[in-house]
């Protein structure tokens, strides 16, 4: 005997069978009240879908935020240029002050005894005693001349400062959230946005490995360990771009002066940098040091004496530092491998001996006008 038996369809909602329908595309039964319903429940659906459409497709247009970074960037290019012309203006006419005061002071009297001397050689009028003065005139105008005035471009603690800027792409989610805060924008997910990097100060001492000390907020630094030994000290910032000047003047040294150079702001290891792979540098301005190793030399000129000042120079475009001696007028150079001194670079100044002591003078950042229209950004002080 046979029986078959028939499965019942009813409704998913109500649960009741008779008259139904199933739907095509979810495949489910609706009794004809809970069809309609089933329907517009879709019809909503497509209908929030197609204004999340219309929300995308206007986040989509960019035009409007595009246009506000550009204002933002044309504005802050302009303030940005108008300072600098302002400070170069004003530097102008400081140095122009300072040269007739050195015409006045220096150059003018000068070529007053040179012809006095010239006239009397000539004349052949003169004495032991002319001699004798005519030589410590010499004399105290020699150390006027090695003792000239230092001019510096300095970034100056209470100036309004010029930050470097750049575009970055926001990666988390801020969809629909707008806020501006200090100089930077932030839009929708994925927009362009302004932000600060890095801003170079003037170049302080800060790191210390070894009997050391530093002073005056920084710009001095002194050994401070038993008479003989090796203290490191690093400076404040990190170069990675640009060229960088950093003048020093000796203060104190006993025999050998300080070694002057820079070390990768990576090097882990620093209780012996002289040592390390990434150091390069100066001692004595006579010995230079590269890849942690001493130029073997048979001779030393020791040159530097006390109250004598020196300029770093940093150029992180083309790797390599300068060591300038201003008194004797003489110039160093190092090419810098990266592979062993990478990027960033940090100031390096080592100590040797009880009393010796350096002051960190001024210093300078150089850009290129293109750098200027693209990397500069102003911003005031609240």
């Amino acid at each position: 005997m046979t029986s078959s038996k028939t499965t019942k369809r009813v409704c998913v909602t109500c649960q009741k069978g008779g008259d139904v329908f199933m739907c095509r595309g979810c495949q489910r039964i609706f009794c004809p009240v809970h069809v309609d319903e089933h329907r517009e429940k879709v019809a909503k659906d497509v209908e929030k879908l197609a204004e999340e459409h219309e929300l995308l497709q206007r986040d989509m247009n960019r035009d409007h935020e595009v246009q506000l970074l550009s204002s933002m960037i044309d504005t802050w290019e302009q303030e940005s240029i108008e300072k600098i012309h302002r400070t170069a203006t004003t530097a102008r006419s400081d140095l122009q002050r300072w040269l007739e005061r050195n015409n006045t002071e220096v150059k003018v009297p000068f070529a007053q005894i040179t012809s006095e001397v010239r006239a009397c050689q000539k004349s052949e009028n003169y004495t032991e005693i002319d001699l004798k003065r005519w030589i410590q005139q010499l004399e105290e105008y020699r150390n006027k001349v090695e003792k000239a005035p230092v001019i510096d471009m300095l970034d100056e603690e209470d100036s309004i400062y010029i930050h470097l800027i750049k575009l970055r792409e926001n990666t988390n989610d801020l969809a629909h959230n707008h806020f501006l805060n200090g100089s930077t924008l932030t839009l929708n997910q994925s927009m362009l946005s302004f932000q600060d990097t890095t801003l170079l100060v003037r170049e302080r001492f800060d790191e210390i490995y070894g009997p050391a000390e530093i002073f005056e907020d920084g710009l001095v630094a002194a050994y401070a360990g038993a008479w003989l030994g090796y203290s490191s000290v690093c400076g404040i910032n990190n170069y990675s771009s640009g060229t960088h000047h950093i003048r020093f003047r000796i203060l104190e040294k006993f025999y050998d002066s300080p070694f002057f150079g820079i070390v990768s702001a990576l090097q882990t290891n620093m209780e012996h940098s002289l040592e390390t792979v990434s150091t390069h540098g100066w001692w004595n301005f006579d010995c230079s040091i590269i890849r942690g190793e001493k130029e073997q030399r048979t001779e030393r000129d020791k040159i530097i004496r006390i109250s004598d000042e020196l300029t770093l120079t940093i150029d992180c475009e083309r790797t390599q530092i300068f060591l300038k001696h201003h008194r004797s007028r003489r110039l160093l150079h190092i090419p810098v491998d990266v592979r062993s001194c990478p990027l960033p670079w940090k100031l390096l100044v080592v100590l040797h001996r009880r009393g010796d002591s350096v002051r960190i003078i001024g210093g300078t950042l150089n850009l290129t006008r293109e750098n200027l229209s693209s990397r500069l950004s102003h911003k005031r002080k609240p």
